[in-house]
């Protein structure tokens, strides 16, 4: 709990960021103004990795950045187009590449460990099912289009015979270019994203190990990652999903096969 000090400074940072995310939407597409949008971006993770905003706080924040950013002039900082020529898709997972923000940006300070990424897929290609541990991430559609479904992790079901989680359906819709998803350990933590266009790709934003103290009874992968089956049937009278938790290669063979 946030002792009456925190509290405010939580509240006064918030409410400048927030000014800050709404001045910075950015409509255009000059380079100063995704100078803005970059450095928003840098400052909106330093935010966060400090503990001074919450984590719903930066999904909402990165939904308000995004807004009406001019994806053609965005490609272009990004160097989109060279970074992705050579993807050529030979499965049905994503293929990934890392742009870099310009040195003018200033991302000193950031405590934690943060990333920025394209990801392409195919028609039918899929980022596959799964839950993360003390992570955030937002995922703008840059080309392309996904069916996206995403639900909150309501409980881990540590379990000798199988270990699962408990997860409440939250979107089930169509992305299309300019739209995006975000998750993090509050809100929407299980995400699930099939391609349906020859050539879809997402800009990524993630920020990993957020909270030393926040323990899951179940441990993730190296990339904070748990494969979850969330097709299994609803639990009566809850509305919850029992997903069961599966290896990379189940995941893959089921939903990027």
């Amino acid at each position: 709990m946030l002792n009456r000090r925190q509290a405010f400074g939580a509240l006064a940072a918030s409410a400048a960021l927030y000014t800050l995310w709404r001045a910075d939407a950015i409509a255009g597409g000059a380079p100063g103004d995704l100078d803005r949008w970059a450095q928003s971006l840098a400052d909106l993770n330093r935010e966060l990795a400090a503990g001074r905003i919450s984590l719903t706080q930066w999904q909402d924040g990165m939904a308000a950045l995004d807004a009406g950013v001019d994806l053609a002039a965005l490609r272009g900082y990004l160097d989109f187009e060279r970074l992705t020529a050579a993807m050529t898709f030979p499965d049905k997972l994503a293929q990934t590449t890392d742009p870099n923000l310009p040195e003018r940006i200033n991302v000193a300070g950031i405590e934690r460990h943060w990333f920025i990424r394209f990801f392409g897929m195919k028609r039918g290609g899929a980022i596959i099912p799964h839950v993360h541990n003390n992570m955030v991430s937002a995922h703008l559609v840059l080309e392309g289009q996904f069916h996206a479904r995403t639900f909150d992790r309501a409980a881990d079901m540590p379990d000798p015979s199988g270990n699962a989680v408990m997860l409440r359906p939250r979107l089930d819709d169509t992305l299309k270019p300019g739209q995006l998803i975000t998750m993090s350990d509050d809100r929407d933590n299980c995400h699930w994203l099939v391609a349906e266009a020859d050539r879809s790709f997402t800009f990524d934003v993630g920020i990993l190990e957020l909270s030393p103290t926040r323990l899951y009874p179940l441990a993730a992968n190296e990339y904070s990652m748990i494969f979850v089956d969330p097709t299994a049937e609803q639990e009566d009278g809850y509305g919850l999903i029992r997903a069961p938790v599966v290896s990379f290669k189940d995941c893959a063979a089921k939903f990027a096969a």
